[in-house]
């Protein structure tokens, strides 16, 4: 399975998500803030990036683009009717909240399925 760097302010929502990851396999690392994101990226290889967009300081898309030039392939979340209007301006895949955990499954499987064919 792969090592997730999961990105979300919301410690209800991180707990939730985080559980389902963890009982499907993956490794995971939280982190609350782009800031804490970017440190855990500096100091452990991770396979995926899932990242809120919308959070206190740094913003996701912002700490998306960071995270794919460092080659991980970054999937975006927001529950903002605005940013899920606008999230076809970003070339990172998208998931709005709410979503079922079923479906960030079968996304991350996707996201990570795209890398291995590129890479």
């Amino acid at each position: 399975m792969a090592h997730i760097l999961f990105v979300e302010d919301d410690a209800d929502v991180q707990s939730v998500v985080s559980e389902f990851l963890v009982t499907l396999g993956h490794r995971l690392t939280c982190a609350s803030s782009a800031e804490q994101a970017r440190l855990s990226l500096a100091s452990e290889p991770v396979d995926l990036a899932l990242v809120d967009c919308l959070m206190s300081g740094e913003q996701g898309n912002s700490l998306a683009e960071y995270a794919s030039k460092l080659g991980v392939p970054t999937i975006l979340t927001s529950g903002d009717p605005h940013y899920i209007e606008t999230c076809s301006e970003h070339p990172f895949p998208f998931l709005a909240k709410p979503f079922r955990l079923t479906s960030l499954d079968e996304l991350i499987a996707r996201t990570l399925l795209s890398r291995d064919h590129r890479g």
